[in-house]
């Protein structure tokens, strides 16, 4: 009896499994519901288009939909995050067209095998959620310079700025300096207990060596920031941002100080 397991199993799972799919006519493409879970509890569903020779697998663009709920997903379309992107979606044979869709191509006899493999990179997607507060640390930077871009213009801005006036400047840099102000302002990253213990301590150096500056700390998030080196950073630093998503916080703060030149 033990010989027929491996047959009865494969029975049991393909009538299992089909059982769950959903193939029904929507316009020129056939969608398809999967036996694959989104977070939020529905299926995964695919449309299904057929090409010369075998088929084009899309999402209509449902899964950024679904991750602009509660992500910034223009910030998905630039930078390392679009390099990540792309590099998770190419291990599935999935792209990301121009028109937002998760697309892939297939072969009519790997039909099933793409469906799978397509499957697991729309749920990876959905990992992106995490990425602002994980694997996506390392981009913290990034983000940082290209709101700063967008508020001031790349010509405005100085990256890993050394102040002439303070000695041994290459040993206290300024992650970016702001032309325009009356007073120079610096902009400082925190994005962990380091880089804020870091901003301190630069801040309490130069401020020794420049009579008027202003400054501004953005946090990735401030709340994982431990008390007492938050608090040794907000009397070392003239305002703060909580979040790297407060653009439009960052902004007012910054414009207020430009106008007042």
């Amino acid at each position: 009896m033990l010989h027929n397991t491996p047959d009865a199993v494969r029975r049991l799972l393909c009538e299992s499994w089909c059982s769950e799919l959903d193939v029904a006519q929507d316009g020129d493409a056939l969608r398809l519901s999967m036996p694959l879970l989104e977070p939020d509890g529905d299926y995964v569903t695919v449309w299904l288009r057929q090409t010369m020779g075998g088929w084009r697998i899309e999402d209509a663009g449902s899964t950024l939909m679904r991750l602009s709920y509660d992500s910034d997903t223009s910030a998905l379309m630039r930078g390392p995050r679009r390099v990540l992107l792309d590099k998770m979606l190419a291990q599935y044979g999935a792209r990301l067209a121009d028109d937002g869709q998760i697309v892939s191509e297939s072969d009519e006899q790997f039909l099933g095998i793409s469906l799978l493999r397509y499957g697991q990179a729309m749920l990876r997607v959905n990992d992106l959620r995490s990425w602002s507060k994980a694997r996506v640390a390392s981009t913290f930077f990034d983000d940082l310079k290209l709101n700063l871009t967008e508020i001031v213009g790349v010509d405005n801005i100085v990256e890993n700025y050394l102040a002439p006036e303070v000695p041994d400047a290459v040993d206290y840099p300024i992650d970016f300096s702001i032309r325009g102000t009356r007073t120079p302002l610096f902009v400082f990253g925190v994005a962990s207990q380091e880089r804020a213990r870091l901003a301190t301590i630069v801040l309490q150096h130069i401020d020794q060596y420049i009579e008027r500056f202003d400054s501004i700390v953005v946090f990735q998030d401030a709340s994982a920031i431990p008390g007492s080196d938050l608090r040794r950073l907000m009397n070392a630093a003239n305002d703060m941002v909580d979040s790297i998503d407060a653009k439009a916080a960052l902004a007012k703060k910054i414009r207020h100080r430009m106008r007042a030149a």
